[in-house]
């Protein structure tokens, strides 16, 4: 017998090859912006983390991604106001008793109250911005890695109401399984219970220690399977989350033993995937610390050649770190967080697609079966020719021309076997499929040219 969380290991790996290698620019720097958005890679902790530091230099609360980073950059920009009315005119020291303080003009307050609001109402529109943009990345990174294409406005586009259907999903779930226990500990509270008297019943305090853990169980179980499992299946048929839900469950619910291993698999991936990015992480960091570190003594000998060895060493650390800190987001961060974070999507797909053929989305790079699909869209990779396919012509999720009948699902569906122009992804179609078979294939170039206007 197969577990479906063994076998989708390789897959993962056969999918992670063909879609990041042989390396394209272009993909790799659409991959970049995804993964700043869809989280799970060491880049999008990387960034996470600059933004609490930022947050907590402004005395503000941490936050995650994209929506933390506007937040930190509010909370120091409006900071900056505050801190140069509380300071108050002053000079350096060496200078303080050659001009009077009380000569100098005092700062306009109401300028800088004006200036502060404006830099609030913009933030704000900015980071409201990315947080409602945030959650259509999670279906653009699953959509991309299917169909072998990745375009960030137009699938952003494309998923932008999927997006928002999942952010109402999770703000629904985090307000169900919140709000409950909130209002019994409330309860409790405003009705004076006493509850000093479960010190000393200590199979009250396990009960109570187990409902907890099976409810924060059942809240991860939901919050992750949403993700892992649904998202696909919102891309594979173009239903919303309860759809996706009611297709999803039926699997789970009857390959249980399936759904244990893959469970325990995908901890054990995890781990590995998190050891794997940390040694290339280490490794990368001793590499860009060796170039920043010459480029330090090199500008430092320079500088302290004519201004002393206090300007030099200054100048020398401060070339390193001006050198050394964007070198290793840029080659080394970036791509250890799009290598992990597309094997650890591509894992959840493999496994999905072992669970029902008709959500198998990774069909392409199995067995060799993207070459079919090569031939079906004139060959290439989508998003580095200057043409998409033919309106009307798409790829199978296991890799066969569009129309052809895959047969029946695990879970007793059977796939469309109707007109070939609505057979994708095992009788379901991506919903930026649909718009793109509305659209002019010269209208989807991948040039620059401002003149062009893209359809979705």
């Amino acid at each position: 017998m197969s577990w479906h969380g063994v076998d989708a290991v390789d897959d993962a790996i056969d999918a992670t090859r063909g879609f990041l290698f042989p390396v394209r620019l272009g993909r790799w720097a659409r991959m970049a912006v995804v993964t700043l958005f869809a989280g799970g890679s060491s880049t999008g902790q990387v960034a996470n983390n600059a933004a609490n530091a930022g947050t907590r230099l402004a005395g503000t609360a941490g936050s995650n991604g994209a929506v933390g980073a506007a937040g930190a950059a509010a909370s120091l920009l409006l900071a900056l106001p505050a801190l140069a009315v509380a300071a108050g005119p002053s000079l350096p020291a060496g200078l303080a008793g050659a001009v009077p303080l009380q000569s100098l003009p005092s700062p306009p307050v109401g300028a800088l109250g004006a200036v502060g609001f404006l830099v609030v109402a913009v933030v704000l529109l900015v980071g409201l911005g990315l947080f409602l943009v945030t959650p259509a990345f999670e279906f653009v990174l699953v959509d991309g890695i299917a169909r072998d294409e990745l375009r960030i406005l137009r699938d952003v586009r494309a998923h932008f109401v999927n997006g928002l259907r999942l952010l109402g999903f999770r703000i629904g779930t985090v307000a169900a399984f919140v709000v409950p226990p909130a209002a019994v500990a409330a309860a409790a509270v405003l009705s004076g219970v006493d509850t000093s008297s479960l010190a000393s019943r200590p199979l009250v305090l396990v009960a109570l220690g187990l409902a907890v853990l099976a409810y924060l169980i059942v809240f991860a179980f939901v919050w992750r399977f949403t993700v892992e499992f649904v998202v696909p299946a919102m891309v594979a048929d173009g239903g919303g989350v309860i759809d996706g839900w009611r297709r999803v469950w039926p699997l789970l619910r009857g390959q249980a033993k399936q759904t244990v291993v893959y469970l325990v698999m995908h901890f054990l991936v995890g781990i590995g995937v998190s050891i794997v990015g940390f040694v290339l992480l280490l490794f990368g960091l001793l590499l860009v610390g060796v170039v920043a570190g010459v480029v330090g003594l090199a500008v430092g000998a320079l500088a302290g050649g004519t201004g002393g060895t206090e300007l030099g060493v200054g100048l020398g650390v401060l070339a390193g770190v001006v050198v050394g800190v964007p070198l290793f987001v840029l080659a080394v961060a970036f791509p250890v967080g799009i290598l992990t974070l597309t094997f650890r999507r591509s894992y959840e797909l493999a496994a999905l697609g072992r669970f029902s053929e008709g959500l198998d989305l990774l069909g392409r790079y199995r067995n060799g079966g993207g070459e079919d699909v090569a031939a079906a869209l004139g060959g290439g990779h989508g998003d580095d020719d200057d043409d998409d396919p033919p309106a009307g012509v798409s790829a199978g999720a296991s890799g066969r021309v569009a129309g052809e009948d895959r047969g029946g699902d695990a879970d007793g569906r059977d796939a469309d076997d109707g007109d070939g122009d609505d057979d994708d992804f095992g009788g379901f179609v991506s919903s930026s499929v649909r718009d793109d078979d509305a659209t002019d294939p010269d209208d989807l170039d991948d040039s620059d040219d401002p003149d062009t206007d893209r359809q979705t």
